[in-house]
């Protein structure tokens, strides 16, 4: 009987997570490219409320909007080349950081607290040993 996991196991563990992070970001960015425009319009309309404790500049809101998509797909393939892998999973907290606070400056909590256990995916695939991709693996390894 074994007394803790195996290494194996923690590898398979974060490649599981690193993938489930590529197909969310991967879905929503091709999404909002999709969405000829409607992400982009639906959100400034959000932030632009008057009512809103927090008004933010619009040039800012226009700015991130518009860099939304760009942004998960870029860290999507980021993660799928295991290069700098670990940065690219600190890029992902703080992105998905980000949109925790932009939805706290919108008043929607419910997606605040959401987004809390997202960020603990990236910061769980921080801590576990990587998997590496077989196009990553040395030549010696792939002997063994």
């Amino acid at each position: 009987m074994e007394n803790g996991i195996s290494l194996k196991t923690l590898k398979n563990a974060e490649l599981l997570l690193r993938l489930t992070m590529i197909i969310t970001l991967l879905v929503a960015g091709i999404s909002k490219f999709c969405s000829h425009g409607n992400f982009h319009k639906y959100y400034l309309k959000l932030f632009l409320n008057p009512a809103l404790r927090i008004n933010l500049p619009s040039f800012l809101i226009d700015i991130y909007l518009s860099l939304i998509p760009f942004i998960e797909v870029g860290i999507a393939i980021a993660l799928i080349t295991s290069l700098k892998r670990r940065f690219f999973i600190v890029v992902w907290i703080l992105y998905f950081i980000s949109l925790e606070v932009g939805h706290y400056v919108l008043e929607e909590f419910t997606s605040v607290d959401l987004i809390v256990s997202i960020i603990l995916f990236g910061v769980a695939a921080y801590i576990l040993p990587a998997h590496e991709f077989f196009w990553l693996k040395s030549k010696s390894s792939l002997e063994k």
